[in-house]
């Protein structure tokens, strides 16, 4: 990717997640992702202060635009490394954003569900790899430029790792029960499949701790919001905590390789 294209890419498109986020405060039409949450049937959707976390990722996130856009860091091999994936990233999150708030819902077909469900699918894995590089070659990174790059990429690829299961579950939980599985325990099944990808990534990762964090984040907030509302639902309640307590020993404990 040429470097001047890379950088005003990563320097335009990390704002721009935030905007296309927003889109339902500037267009009376537009959804936001508020509504697709409230929307959204699964036993898995946390708390609604569990977004909050969004404010954190975006700041760090267009601080690193901002950093690997200086002329001094054109030719800079950290940021030649991890750009492209970042700004594809960054460019998923966007169109997550503006299908999310646009695409029509009819009787028959929910085509926000399922177009927002398919584009987090790659936007989450051009994040996760992007976060794997930038943990590979954060020592080349010193002070601000470790928290924006380091930190912005492990938070925004943890939640969205988190996030693309919660995407899927109302269209598969579906189909468990329609073929007779109970609803917890569709929920669960979900629930168990996050679990699985965010244990092989922090592994992957040589347990990156902030790349958890987003994770153990939203299940608290599942945790917290299993038990006040009603019904309580209490085999979710205790998969989510026992799914915590994994995640916590899992990037607590690193892999020898990075000992």
């Amino acid at each position: 990717m040429n470097d001047s294209f890379r950088q005003i890419s990563n320097l335009i498109l990390a704002p721009m997640m935030w905007v296309c986020s927003s889109l339902g405060f500037i267009f009376p039409s537009a959804r936001s992702p508020a509504d697709m949450s409230d929307a959204n049937t699964s036993l898995l959707v946390p708390s609604g202060i569990a977004f909050s976390i969004w404010l954190p990722i975006f700041a760090l996130c267009i601080t690193y635009g901002v950093i690997q856009a200086l002329p001094k860091n054109k030719t800079r091999d950290i940021f030649r490394i991890i750009g492209p994936w970042s700004a594809a990233g960054f460019f998923g999150v966007c169109l997550w954003g503006i299908v999310n708030a646009f695409a029509p819902i009819t009787p028959t077909f929910d085509w926000a569900q399922w177009g927002t469900a398919i584009i987090f699918v790659p936007t989450m894995l051009l994040l996760v790899k992007a976060m794997l590089l930038v943990t590979d070659h954060k020592e080349k990174l010193l002070g601000l430029e470790r928290y924006a790059a380091y930190g912005g990429l492990s938070m925004i690829a943890g939640w969205c790792s988190i996030a693309v299961f919660l995407n899927w579950t109302p269209q598969m939980v579906g189909m468990m029960t329609g073929a007779g599985m109970g609803m917890q325990i569709a929920n669960i099944v979900m629930l168990s499949l996050a679990l699985l990808w965010a244990v092989f990534i922090i592994r992957k990762s040589g347990a990156n701790r902030v790349y958890a964090f987003p994770i153990i984040w939203g299940l608290a907030f599942v945790v917290l919001k299993r038990a006040t509302v009603e019904p309580m639902q209490m085999m979710v309640l205790v998969a989510a905590a026992i799914g915590i307590a994994v995640l916590i020993t899992t990037s607590v404990i690193r892999p020898k390789a990075a000992l």
